[in-house]
């Protein structure tokens, strides 16, 4: 077992593995407004694990792997070809210039950089001006065996896939020589990551590329300054004047630092260890600190699906406990139900205080089912289509409700512009209301038959017509007194006489049982109607949703890592 490996304790091992298990299992499916965030925190703490502490503390050994960073143009990839003494590395004026992490190591070494091992996501080549991202592996005889360079994509790319990539394969490394120029050394990308490597006490040397000999002194002094403020204070600094490449390579004198430096690391097995284990230290216990980050955003995902469920939840349930009322306090027979059914019982003169006995009201229903004026018929589509009315505005309500309470969350708005079906209701709503509106008259219909025949009141059913029974059962169950506190004067009085028919014809328990009946018989077709719009929206929920409790999850992996540290 080697120094590096000795460091990481049985506790802080299963620790670890704790960890590498809740963050594959952490998912960012909805797009809150820190989602992008969320994913790039996700994603480099995910490379961080597997790129480069698993690797170290799984095997016995791994080679020293030294990055080159820096940023675009600072020199990196000629500074690498320097190195080497050959060109590795593409170099020249197109930027980005190296697209590809390119690894240069010993022919022994080989089998620790193929897919398995390192970077395993990406594919591997051995041509350096391939344009497909992947691994650039490049053996070279030149370089020790257990030490290998890396030649890292520019950390401020134009190309944001470049700037990440970088991170992870800095991130992957035991040592960074960073490159920079004496023009550019103060900028924010390179001092960003540097604080980041301080934070992980990964060891840093410093390359100041293209410095002009009566800036040199001022110029160090200064990076020196800084580098203290980010406690990297021990961090080497090689100066690189601005020299004439001979065949695109820096003068052996120009790197000769540089090289011995790299040579004394790579020859030393005490000094590499060394280096080896405090890298891999400080990257360990900097976990905590970027799992409980990565809790937060989890958390986040979390809250946002709840909230998008709540909507859900809470609007069809008011709209289902709505569909009572509406269906109950009269105003299916507004407007033209009203007018049929004034039709239906004599042109009114019941309204006008007109009494007549229900013999004569008989008489008169009695005549229209026998076709000498039909009035039953209209009566019943009117309240059909009133109610097929009334049940589709609710149901349209319901998702119009929904769909605003999304639009006002950064995940609901994102869902509803990916997903068309949460816009509006189904196509099929008509007709799906209709079908249930006319299954339902057909249960009421059988109903009556059925009651028929009985003895008690087959006689009345049938002296009324069963056509004409329905209509007045169907009126009547659209009515309910407890409910009817803004109704229309003329329904309840409606209602009321349609009520006092089917007390008539049925008895009055009979009459209320058998309208009670009804009414929920129909209100079971409404509230399976407005459910079956909210399907839309539970699929979307299900196909977004986050795993139960991952970010305590993450929490506490983070808190066992940080006692057994």
């Amino acid at each position: 077992m080697t120094e590096s490996k000795s460091a990481v304790t049985p506790p802080i091992g299963q620790a670890l593995n704790d960890i590498v298990k809740r963050v594959s299992e952490t998912r960012f499916t909805l797009r809150t407004e820190d989602f992008e965030a969320g994913r790039a925190a996700h994603s480099a703490l995910s490379a961080e694990l597997n790129d480069y502490v698993l690797p170290r503390i799984n095997r016995a050994r791994t080679p020293f792997l030294i990055a080159v960073g820096g940023s675009t143009g600072a020199g990196k990839s000629t500074l690498v070809n320097s190195l080497v003494g050959r060109t590795v590395s593409p170099t020249g004026v197109r930027r980005p210039t190296t697209g590809n992490p390119v690894v240069i190591h010993n022919p022994a070494d080989a089998k620790h950089f193929e897919s398995d091992h390192y970077l395993p996501d990406l594919p591997r080549s051995t041509d350096p001006e391939s344009p497909t991202p992947g691994v650039v592996l490049i053996a070279d005889e030149g370089i020790e065996a257990g030490t290998a360079i890396l030649d890292c994509p520019d950390i401020d790319s134009i190309s944001e896939s470049n700037r990440a990539l970088s991170r992870r394969t800095l991130l992957s490394a035991d040592l960074w020589l960073f490159v920079t120029t004496a023009n550019r050394y103060a900028d924010a990308a390179p001092w960003a990551l540097l604080k980041t490597a301080a934070v992980r006490s990964t060891s840093v040397a410093i390359v100041l590329d293209r410095v002009p000999p009566e800036a040199n002194r001022e110029v160090r002094h200064h990076l020196s300054s800084l580098l203290s403020e980010a406690q990297l204070a021990n961090s080497p600094i090689f100066s690189v004047a601005e020299l004439e490449l001979e065949d695109g390579l820096l003068p052996h004198s120009a790197i000769y630092p540089i090289r011995s430096w790299i040579t004394q690391v790579g020859a030393e097995g005490t000094s590499l260890e060394r280096i080896r284990s405090r890298t891999l230290t400080g990257a360990v216990s900097a976990l905590p600190g970027e799992v409980r980050d990565l809790a937060a955003f989890a958390q986040s995902q979390e809250q946002a699906h709840s909230r998008l469920a709540e909507a859900v939840e809470s609007r069809f349930g008011a709209a289902d406990a709505r569909l009572t009322e509406v269906f109950s306090d009269g105003r299916v027979l507004h407007g033209e139900v009203n007018a049929r059914w004034q039709d239906f019982v004599g042109t009114g003169q019941l309204f006008r205080g007109l009494e007549p006995t229900m013999a004569r009201m008989r008489d008169r229903i009695s005549a229209a089912v026998t076709g000498k004026h039909d009035a039953a018929t209209p009566l019943h589509i009117a309240i059909l289509r009133s109610a097929a009315v009334s049940l589709r505005e609710q149901a349209i309500a319901v998702v119009d409700e929904v769909n605003a309470e999304w639009r006002n969350t950064a995940a609901g708005a994102a869902l509803i512009e990916e997903r068309p079906e949460l816009r509006h209701v189904a196509a099929g709503l008509e007709d799906s209301v209709k079908s249930a509106v006319s299954g339902w008259s057909d249960e009421v219909n059988a109903l009556v038959r059925d009651i028929g025949q009985g003895k008690k009141s087959k006689a009345r059913i049938l002296s009324f017509g069963v056509a004409g029974v329905c209509a007045v059962v169907e009126y009547a169950s659209f009515w309910d007194p407890r409910r009817s506190a803004g109704a229309e004067p003329a329904a309840g009085q409606g209602a009321g006489v349609a009520l006092n028919l089917a007390e008539t014809i049925f008895g009055e328990a009979e009459a209320a049982e058998l309208l009670a009946s009804i009414r929920q018989r129909f209100l079971t077709v409404a509230s399976g109607i407005v459910v079956g719009c909210r399907t839309p929206f539970d699929n979307a929920l299900r196909l977004s949703a986050v795993p139960a409790r991952q970010a305590s999850a993450l929490r506490s992996s983070g808190e066992r890592l940080e006692v057994a540290l």
